[in-house]
């Protein structure tokens, strides 16, 4: 009886788990095909110019250098006025620190008072609460990128464009936002409970000294996330920057600059791919390395963000 359920148990066959292996096979042909253009733009910016025409002309292409060079890094980084540098400083050196504040300073700001006003809208009772918070949310269903000629037209009628075009990419984002306030008062009603706020009361903290105090320690992880996430659109913003800043080079955009030199490059004759490539290669390192710092606290405020009191 023994030897016959061993070789009942033998014959049997390990059911294969497909679903999984389904799985995995769309997870990593995505992979492939996310990273595959990354890695093409990376390779290009370190061949020369000669190779990219020389593969042109005979119909053929390779993926990694025949010669690894730096030509395209120099060039889209040269000093020279063709190359669109300002007093001698490369356009993406004045373009990058230029995205840096202008980002930055509205992000700080909007940041601060979305978190505030998502904290009255979470651990407050007060008239009307309901229909405001309502109101914010249908906010976020406008399609606001209907709105930016009539927005320029708002803006030139106050003088907010030429030279004083960074006003109109500053001020309104000091206002925070539809978005931040919808996200943070979910994490607020999830990961902060309301008897601590009580006895913090009761120990004598005002509203003020609980809100900076307490609130924003304790929501650090949901405001990284929230940082992250306006860094990356104000660092991308192109058609803000296209109207507001295009006549005045000093405050271009880094995205500006790139978009200059790749219009640079594509009226010469070899089209300078590996210039092209370069510009963006370098304007994307500072959002990597953002990204790989803060990636702990982002991935902990969007978990618990999601959550449930």
């Amino acid at each position: 009886m023994e030897n016959t359920n061993e070789v009942s148990s033998a014959t049997k066959v390990r059911k294969v788990p497909v679903g999984k292996i389904v799985t995995y096979t769309v997870l990593i042909l995505y992979t492939v095909l996310l990273f595959l253009p990354f890695l093409i733009v990376l390779c290009t910016a370190f061949k020369t110019d000669a190779e990219i025409v020389e593969m042109g002309k005979i119909n053929g292409y390779s993926l990694f250098p025949k010669k690894w060079s730096l030509e395209g890094f120099g060039m889209a980084l040269s000093t020279s006025a063709e190359y669109n540098a300002v007093n001698g400083v490369p356009s993406l050196i004045i373009g990058f620190f230029n995205s840096l504040w202008q980002t930055l300073i509205p992000l700080t700001g909007g940041l601060f008072v979305s978190a505030f006003a998502a904290f009255m809208y979470s651990k407050y009772r007060f008239p009307g609460r309901k229909t405001l918070f309502m109101i914010t949310v249908l906010t976020m269903m406008l399609p606001l990128g209907a709105f930016g000629f009539v927005s320029y037209l708002f803006y030139a009628s106050i003088g907010w464009v030429g030279n004083k075009g960074v006003l109109a990419i500053l001020i309104p984002g000091l206002f925070g936002g539809a978005g931040t306030v919808f996200f943070l008062r979910a994490y607020f009603d999830s990961a902060i409970s309301n008897e601590v706020l009580e006895a913090a009361k009761i120990d004598g903290a005002n509203d003020i000294k609980i809100f900076f105090m307490m609130i924003l320690p304790l929501a650090k992880p949901a405001l990284i996330s929230q940082f992250l996430f306006g860094f990356v659109g104000g660092y991308n913003n192109y058609a803000s920057a296209l109207m507001y800043l295009y006549r005045d080079k000093s405050m271009w955009s880094l995205q500006l600059a790139v978009s200059e030199l790749v219009t640079i490059g594509s009226q010469s004759e070899g089209g300078y791919v590996n210039m092209q490539c370069a510009a963006s290669i370098a304007a994307l390192l500072p959002l990597l390395a953002l990204y790989v710092g803060v990636q702990k606290y982002f991935i902990e405020g969007i978990t618990i963000g999601g959550g449930k009191e």
